[in-house]
């Protein structure tokens, strides 16, 4: 099979190549997927510029983790997928996973079925942004009738923040650029801020929860109130997360996504519901990955970046 490969640490342009290996064989409680689609994501060039772990978050130089696909094999003591079903999955986050490939091993655990109102490519691009959506949502115990802020509402997690939010009842405000703010609405804000707006950010009132996906970015002083979650997926210093306690912010969290495959199957019952869409920016072949990888650096990307391998799988 056809598998991306590094070469080491450095540009897409310099370390990207496309080499044949073994199609992988399944062990104790796992699956071979024929891979449909992979999903791109900042962690993915983040990782690959600098050829290292980051933290938790394993380097391997056959990369990826988001993953759609067909069931093609399966281990003699799984039950639960047979060959042929439609499956997604975040495979195996924060340890290696080697998606980017036209086959991949994927713990039975971490799939789900993939829904029917998506295409492949939303299916592949979904996973990892989506559980971190969820995620965030459950960190900050968002319920119905509260009032959430979601910080960078047309990047790949924060449009599926928005959504997950309204799904849950809630009433979200999300910032973007102007141009992108009949996007925001389209997904279920009830209201769209300007992030460059400085008089429109100032006049935001308190929320009880605010989800972060941008880097370096604290919430609207006039926000946080006592009690009000800050919960984010880039981090924040020592100093930042000192300053939202001292203006009553609880929890102040930093998450790190984690592969659940049950948790998938609830977004994709909200998915065919028609409760939650995968918004692609743009879609790249597998030889086109060193241009899927720049656009994703670009850091313009509206919604997700997807590589497709097999749109018929």
């Amino acid at each position: 099979m056809r598998s991306v490969k590094y070469s080491g640490a450095g540009p897409a342009s310099e370390v990207i190549s496309i080499t044949d290996i073994a199609i992988p064989t399944p062990g104790p409680g796992e699956v071979v997927v024929k891979v449909g689609a992979a999903g791109l994501n900042p962690v993915d060039v983040k990782i690959r510029a600098a050829a290292t772990d980051f933290g938790p978050i394993k380097y391997s130089d056959r990369p990826g983790w988001d993953v759609a696909g067909v069931v093609a094999t399966v281990a003699p003591d799984v039950s639960a997928w047979s060959p042929g079903d439609r499956v997604f999955a975040l495979a195996a986050f924060p340890a290696a996973a080697h998606t980017l490939a036209e086959y991949a091993v994927v713990a039975a655990g971490d799939l789900a079925a993939a829904p029917d109102a998506w295409t492949i490519a939303q299916a592949g691009a979904a996973p990892l942004a989506a559980l971190t959506a969820w995620q965030a949502l459950e960190a900050a115990a968002v319920g119905a009738g509260q009032r959430v802020l979601v910080l960078g509402g047309a990047g790949g997690v924060g449009h599926l923040a928005i959504q997950l939010a309204k799904a849950r009842g809630a009433e979200v405000t999300a910032t973007a650029s102007a141009a992108k703010h009949q996007l925001l609405r389209s997904w279920g804000a009830d209201h769209v801020v300007d992030y460059r707006d400085e008089h429109a950010l100032a006049s935001l009132t308190g929320v009880d929860a605010v989800i972060v996906t941008v880097d370096g970015t604290l919430p609207p002083r006039g926000t946080v109130t006592e009690g009000t979650a800050v919960i984010t997926i880039t981090g924040l210093s020592a100093d930042d997360s000192a300053l939202l306690a001292e203006w009553g912010a609880a929890p102040v969290e930093r998450i790190l996504v984690a592969a659940s495959g049950g948790q998938l199957a609830e977004i994709a019952a909200l998915a065919d519901a028609g409760e939650v869409e995968v918004h692609l920016d743009s879609e790249f072949g597998l030889d086109e990955l060193v241009a899927a990888q720049e656009r994703v650096e670009s850091g313009r990307v509206t919604g997700k970046v997807v590589v497709v391998i097999d749109r018929d799988a």
